[in-house]
């Protein structure tokens, strides 16, 4: 299936989704009634509802990541506790898997959830703890978790992505709308931050961003204002409103070569958005 801006924008408000390895479905988890869900899209077609767990809570955010070898969310329950599923392709059906910790991972109950894969194919997950503090944490397929260097800062929205070269990218916006780039350095095994070029996305309120590229040397974002504003900030610092999300739908304000561009990658953007390769 094509992906478009409509599809990657409709992504950014709902607390997860992903593109099937075939590219031929597009998933978007949501809480309904208490159960996570996960509803199966071919085109403008709702193929399916796939239930996923019961006793979720409404957070902003899940996380799904999935590649060739791991396909997993990530959510919290009633009590703001993290929890995992995985996809069973033989029976067909999501499985929990226990996390194992020293003491149960609890989230703030606003905290979003962002990851990405490191290049052992564990899982890594960004949150916020009670307190609001930053916290990552690295998953292995038992489900054993363990924690990443402290990250020092207490905000909200953030994105994360492996960047082509294998480096770990946390990225949060700070209370001027700055965007920091924060990189892991695996020798040292600390933070390196780094602020983007630009003013951010302004004073707009987000609901949530994206980076636009794997490529460090190319890297744009893409957001949804809670107005529904679909806004694009370039690699040059460039803030620019790209169109209008409304009831799932997105009208483009304009035909500016960058919304043109970024439906081109589409499939590429989606794709890193859940951890996979491009």
């Amino acid at each position: 299936m094509d992906v478009t801006l409509n599809e990657i924008a409709y992504l950014l408000t709902v607390p997860a989704g992903a593109l099937s390895l075939d590219e031929s479905t597009l998933y978007a988890v949501i809480e309904q009634d208490g159960h996570l869900i996960e509803k199966q899209w071919v085109g403008d077609e709702l193929k399916d509802n796939i239930f996923i767990a019961s006793c979720a809570e409404g957070s902003p955010s899940a996380k799904y990541l999935l590649n060739e070898d791991v396909r997993r969310v990530f959510f919290v329950d009633v009590d703001h506790v993290l929890q995992c599923s995985e996809y069973d392709e033989s029976d067909e059906e999501w499985n929990e898997v226990p996390l194992e910790s020293e003491s149960p991972i609890i989230l703030h109950p606003k905290s979003q959830m962002s990851g990405c894969f490191d290049d052992q194919n564990n899982q890594i997950i960004f949150f916020q703890t009670p307190s609001g503090q930053l916290q990552g944490i690295r998953v292995l397929e038992t489900g054993e978790c363990s924690p990443l260097p402290e990250i020092w800062h207490e905000f909200q929205n953030h994105t994360a992505f492996t960047s082509d070269n294998g480096a770990i990218h946390f990225m949060f916006i700070d209370d001027d709308n700055q965007i920091h780039n924060v990189m892991l350095d695996s020798n040292s095994n600390t933070w390196h931050d780094k602020p983007v070029l630009g003013g951010g996305f302004g004073e707009h309120d987000l609901i949530r961003f994206t980076a636009t590229s794997t490529d460090e040397a190319d890297l744009g974002f893409l957001s949804v204002s809670l107005e529904g504003k679909v806004l694009y900030l370039s690699p040059q610092g460039e803030l620019r409103e790209l169109g209008h999300l409304d009831n799932q739908r997105f009208s483009a304000k304009s035909s500016e070569e960058c919304v043109i561009e970024i439906a081109r990658g589409g499939k590429k953007l989606v794709k890193a958005m859940c951890g996979s390769k491009r």
